[in-house]
C-alpha cells in the first residue's frame, strides 16, 4: 500500500507556478508517496467555463507531478464553496487512500477549531444573529462572516479570502464526517484569488485576463513548462475558451425566451432573481455586464454566474437538493501515472464508492448516478459549443490518460 497519500482539490484553471510548488509542497509536508487529485468539470466554481477542457487539465496535472487524477462533477463544481468543497472532500475521503488534504489558505494559521465548529455546529446566538444580518439584505455569505465575528473577533476577516473560506469548508466536513484524513494547509504565494496584476506568482484570474486581452506570451511565462506547453498547444488549436461572448450568446437566448416561472426552477434562483436575469439580459452587451447589472448585497457576482450555469444546464432546484444531500455518486478516473495505477488498484478493493471510467458504468449504478453522469455530459458538450475548435460527442469515447 502506498501511503501516505497527500489529496488536492484543484481547478488548474489553468495550472500556475504557484500550483506547481503547491503539488510539491503537499508531497514534501505530507510525506507523500502520492499525490491524488480531484479536478472541476468543464465548468468551474467561480461560475464560468474553465479555460482548458478537464482532460486537457488533467493531463497538465499529470505532467506536472500529480499522480491521479479524479473528476468533481459539474453538479458540485460549479456550485457554492460549502457545495464544492464537501462533494470534493467526500470523493477523496471515498477512495479508502487518501491520509492528508493539503489546500492554500491565506491564513493558514489562523484556520483554528473555534471557527470551525462555530460554522459546523452554529452554537447559540449564531442562528438569530444569522438570520438578523440575511433579513437587512446581505448575502448569506456576507451574513455568516458578520454572525461569526459577532462571537468571534477576527473571523469576518478569515472568512474574507476566497482560499480561506474553501479552506474552512474542506476542515469543517472533515470534522462533520469524521474522515480519517489529516488537513494540511499551506500558505498561498503571490498574488490573490482574484487579482489581475502578472505577478512572479500570478493568480489563474491574471493569466485568464492576459489571455483575454492578447497577450499570450506574459500569460504563458507565469506557467510551469508541461503546463505551458500544453496551454500553448490547445490556443493554436482552437481548443481553449478564452473569452465570454458565445458564452453570452447562448445565456442571453436562453434568458430571453424563457419566461420567469420555468427560470425560479432552476438552482441557486429564487427570491426574485428571475426577473432581475431576465430584465439585465434585455440591456446588457456582455456577460461581465450582465453579471454586474444582476449582483447586489443579496445576490453576489459567483451567485449570478453560477445561476448562469444552473440555467444552461437546467440542473433543477430537486436534482441540486438531492445531490447536496447524496453526495458524489461515484468516483470517476480521469488519467494517471504508474503510481496513480498502483492507487487505484487499492481503491478498487476498498473505495467507498464505485469507481467507474465511462459513463455508461455510471449510469448503471443508480438513478441518481446516471443523471449526476447525463449533467457532466452535457456540460461537456455545451462547453464544446463555447471553442473555435469544438469536439461534439467526443466526451463519451475519451479513455484514462496515461503518462
Amino acid at each position: 500500500m502506498l501511503y501516505p497519500v497527500a489529496g488536492i482539490v484543484a481547478e488548474y484553471n489553468p495550472l500556475h507556478k504557484g500550483h506547481l510548488y503547491h503539488i510539491k509542497k503537499a508531497r514534501e509536508l505530507c510525506s507523500a508517496e502520492a499525490v491524488a487529485v480531484v479536478l472541476s468539470s468543464d465548468f468551474v466554481q467561480r461560475g464560468e467555463p474553465a479555460l482548458l477542457d478537464k482532460w486537457t487539465r488533467a493531463e497538465a496535472a499529470l505532467r506536472c507531478g500529480v499522480d491521479l487524477v479524479i473528476e468533481l462533477p459539474v453538479i458540485f463544481s460549479s456550485h457554492n464553496a460549502g457545495v464544492f468543497a464537501n462533494a470534493a472532500v467526500d470523493i477523496l475521503a471515498a477512495t479508502g487512500v487518501v491520509t492528508h488534504l493539503s489546500f492554500g489558505a491565506e491564513n493558514p494559521d489562523c484556520l483554528v477549531d473555534s471557527i470551525v465548529d462555530i460554522l459546523l455546529k452554529e452554537p447559540e446566538p449564531f442562528k438569530p444573529l444569522l438570520k438578523k444580518h440575511l433579513e437587512c439584505g446581505l448575502s448569506y455569505v456576507e451574513a455568516r462572516a458578520r454572525a461569526a465575528e459577532e462571537m468571534l473577533p477576527g473571523s469576518a476577516s478569515l472568512l474574507a479570502g476566497s482560499n480561506n473560506t474553501l479552506a474552512l469548508s474542506y476542515i469543517k466536513r472533515i470534522k462533520e464526517k469524521s474522515y480519517g484524513m489529516r488537513a494540511v494547509p499551506l500558505k498561498r504565494l503571490g498574488a490573490a484569488y482574484n487579482s489581475t496584476e502578472l505577478e512572479e506568482f500570478a493568480s489563474a484570474t491574471a493569466i485568464r485576463a492576459a489571455l483575454r486581452a492578447g497577450e499570450q506570451e506574459a500569460a504563458l511565462s507565469h506557467l510551469p513548462p508541461p503546463a505551458k506547453d500544453i496551454l500553448a498547444d490547445a490556443l493554436k488549436d482552437g481548443r481553449a475558451c478564452v473569452g465570454h461572448n458565445t458564452f453570452w450568446r447562448l445565456l442571453r437566448a436562453l434568458l430571453l425566451r424563457t419566461g420567469p416561472e420555468e427560470l425560479a426552477k432552476y438552482a441557486e434562483i429564487s427570491e426574485g432573481l428571475e426577473y432581475r436575469m431576465r430584465e439585465a439580459a434585455r440591456e446588457a452587451n456582455s456577460f461581465a455586464e450582465w453579471c454586474g447589472a444582476c449582483t447586489s448585497k443579496r445576490y453576489p457576482a459567483g451567485r449570478i454566474r453560477r445561476s448562469a450555469i444552473h440555467t444552461l444546464l437546467g440542473l433543477g432546484h430537486w436534482t441540486n437538493r438531492a445531490a447536496q444531500r447524496l453526495g458524489p455518486p461515484y468516483i470517476r478516473i480521469l488519467g494517471m501515472n504508474e503510481t496513480g495505477r498502483r492507487l487505484l488498484h487499492k481503491m478498487r478493493e476498498g473505495a467507498a464508492l464505485p469507481v467507474v471510467t465511462t459513463y455508461g458504468k455510471a449510469a448503471r449504478l443508480s438513478r441518481y448516478a446516471a443523471e449526476t453522469a447525463r449533467y457532466e455530459s452535457l456540460a461537456c458538450e455545451l462547453w464544446e459549443e463555447l471553442v473555435p475548435n469544438e469536439r461534439f460527442g467526443e466526451e463519451h469515447k475519451r479513455q484514462i490518460i496515461m503518462v
